[in-house]
């Protein structure tokens, strides 16, 4: 940053990278609307006029329950008050926007929802459907079974022209749906438990909220314990406002599916007839698609003709804080390529900083990116060196501390260039063989091979220090990239092959650790984040910021989670030399999401900075800055870092390129300016 008289200028990297543009937003803020007001027209604030949304049946009205009293928008960087919501609970009450060619793009929507009463069988509440077999949607699972109370989005395509005739085995796509995975451990937006017997008659708990505690046995006589649905009282357990996105790259017709922020599941169209995909010419709906009555409200819904990721989605404004327990930089006063690191500062407190305690580590200038951006702070900070734990046995000790025993999410890059061996371990907290948990490699001969996943133990009872199946509660409880031999190879963190090309179908040996150099095909750096929820048990692998895998330990003894009473190890935990680098370890005492992940930044442009400015009373401030030829840059302006207005949009025609503001703000103290390479 430059202070020069009462202006602060400043550039920021690619934290403020330029998405595609929002087609619509409909906020349900209309000037004058009010609590229990019919909705008669939501504009579209993103281009008011332009594909508003109108009452087409039933009785959509005002609520001033809300997900969030301020919401913040990553793709505008802007955040705004959020008074009122939609609220459709009356039967078939729902808005229209008709249909534009503005949708017939890949794209990303995405809306808050709340659940109140139980809805119908496959209700939707988001739909854009030309045909039976030409449709999307985003509607409610209603199987009988544990799939039952999840949020899901269904596609149908034909084969050739369509007919209204959705045919299994005829069309391309089905009934193609994507949700969020598991069975009772799932993320629901539904959950009404409560066991009744065969009259219907309530004879167990009620209202647990836990989707586990349903009475599921297709088996019994008991109709009600064989259909989900008859269970409970109609009510929502848990009638929480959750966050659902749909993004679909209509060049690869790959969709993903997320709730509250974490990808559920990814999955590609068939496309027999090799004719891309072709939208439906027809409305947007949303709200109650049917004629159920029970208590649903929306917020917030926004169509992008881009696909965005979590980090861009739509979310509560200036939430607080979370507890950072340690992050250790590497960034010690000192450092050299090629020092020993004997002390590893924790960056976020005095205390649990991390001391080496066995084989030479050091510094390393390779890192994952000069600069890193931490969404938690929203600061950016300067990356120099890594961790280095090349040589056998190089790591570093957090010594056991209280601290740590709580809900976390373990996050950190890794790079690696050497072969590990039999499931080398690389951060782990391990008292006993039957009380622990580690990040680890997969070894196995063929199919998983090459992936980083996490492993826990736990005993039933008191730990003996020995792991056995059958007898403690988890024994080798493995989460982590899923598929076997179908893991692509950009989830791999290791492939080595005969041809050295990168691909896993070139393994040629029947263990295919004994194939290639020993060398990484992909030297690349990679995310890793773990998560614990040590309330449910539930247990996260992410893999270059996607949920790779989520499962839910065994509590057979019903006391909870047991942490490890044990040090944080992290580094090189065996005995082996081969290449490896770790950087950015950070362990944060709650559970966080993708978007809050510690994030790379790599300047947009060679050098992109502002190398010039001046300012006087009568022209105004004259920013210059480093460019390249034919690329374009946004000059934008802020008085409060919040709220930023686009002042001139230009193409370079050389290495620097100026724009004066000939106007400032008058009457602030401080003005802030960026610029923005398009």
């Amino acid at each position: 940053m430059l202070m020069m008289n009462r202006f602060l200028f400043f550039l920021p990297v690619s934290i403020f990278t330029s998405h595609g543009d929002t087609v619509g937003l409909w906020r349900f803020e209309e000037e004058g609307a009010a609590e229990g007001q019919s909705v008669v027209l939501a504009v579209n604030e993103a281009n008011p006029g332009s594909l508003d949304a109108t009452n087409s049946s039933g009785s959509p009205v005002y609520s001033a329950d809300v997900p969030f009293e301020e919401i913040f928008d990553p793709v505008a960087n802007s955040t705004y008050p959020n008074g009122l919501s939609l609220d459709v609970s009356a039967a078939n009450s729902q808005l229209q926007i008709l249909n534009s060619a503005d949708f017939d793009t890949s794209f990303t929507i995405e809306f808050f929802v709340k659940y109140v009463g139980e809805p119908g069988s496959y209700e939707n509440i988001v739909r854009r459907q030309e045909f039976s077999d030409l449709a999307w949607k985003i509607d409610f699972d209603h199987g009988p079974n544990l799939e039952f109370g999840k949020p899901r989005s269904r596609w149908d395509t034909p084969a050739g022209a369509p007919d209204d005739l959705a045919e299994a085995g005829v069309d391309e796509n089905v009934n193609f749906v994507l949700k969020p995975q598991g069975t009772s451990d799932g993320t629901k937006v539904y959950i009404d438990t409560g066991a009744k017997d065969i009259n219907g008659v309530d004879v167990g708990d009620q209202n647990t909220g836990k989707g586990s505690d349903y009475v599921y046995d297709v088996n019994s006589g008991n109709p009600n314990d064989a259909d989900i649905a008859l269970q409970g009282d109609g009510i929502n357990d848990l009638a929480e406002w959750h966050h659902i996105a749909l993004s679909f790259d209509q060049e690869t017709q790959e969709i993903k599916f997320y709730l509250n922020y974490r990808l559920g599941q990814t999955r590609t169209l068939s496309d027999s007839q090799g004719d891309g995909y072709t939208h439906p010419a027809a409305d947007l709906l949303f709200g109650k698609l049917s004629g159920n009555e029970g208590g649903l409200f929306m917020d917030e819904l926004r169509f992008s003709n881009s696909i965005l990721t979590p980090g861009d989605f739509l979310r509560e404004a200036g939430a607080s804080r979370t507890e950072v327990v340690g992050h250790w930089r590497l960034e010690e006063e000192g450092a050299v390529e090629g020092g020993d690191i004997f002390l590893a500062e924790n960056s976020a407190s005095d205390l649990n900083d991390a001391s080496a305690s066995g084989g030479t580590p050091v510094y390393s200038t390779d890192v994952p990116a000069p600069v890193i951006y931490d969404p938690l702070t929203d600061t950016s900070f300067a990356n120099g060196f890594s961790l280095d734990v090349t040589a056998a046995g190089s790591r570093l000790r957090v010594e056991n501390d209280a601290s740590l025993n709580t809900s976390y999410t373990l996050e950190f890059f890794m790079k690696m260039i050497g072969e590990p061996g039999g499931y080398h371990a690389f951060l782990r907290r391990s008292q006993a063989g039957d009380l622990r948990w580690q990040v680890d490699f997969d070894h196995a001969a063929t199919g998983a091979f090459g992936r980083i996943r996490a492993r826990f133990d736990t005993p039933a009872g008191d730990s003996d220090g020995v792991a056995e199946p059958g007898i403690d509660e988890n024994v080798n409880f493995v989460v982590g990239p899923t598929g076997g031999g179908s893991i692509p190879a950009e989830r791999r963190i290791w492939i080595d092959t005969p041809t050295g090309d990168g691909d896993p179908g070139s393994y040629v040996s029947a263990d295919w650790s004994t194939d290639g150099d020993g060398i990484n095909d992909d030297q690349s750096w990679h995310h890793v984040a773990l998560t614990l929820n040590e309330e449910t048990g539930e247990v996260s692998f992410y893999y270059d910021y996607e949920l790779m895998q989520t499962r839910t330990l065994s509590d057979s003894e019903m006391n909870g989670y047991i942490h490890p009473e044990a040090a944080f190890d992290f580094g090189k935990l065996n005995n082996a030399d081969y290449g490896l680098l770790l950087d950015e370890i950070r362990y944060t005492g709650e559970l966080i999401l993708p978007f809050q992940f510690l994030q790379t930044v790599v300047p947009v442009s060679n050098d992109l900075a502002i190398t010039s400015i001046s300012f006087d009373t009568q022209n105004g401030a004259n920013i210059t800055w480093a460019s390249t030829a034919g690329e374009a840059y946004t000059v934008e302006r802020s008085i409060d870092l919040i709220t930023w207005e686009g002042l001139d949009t230009r193409t370079a025609d050389g290495p620097s390129t100026s724009f004066t503001d000939i106007d400032p703000p008058a009457g602030s103290s401080q003005v802030f300016y960026r610029v923005i390479q398009d």
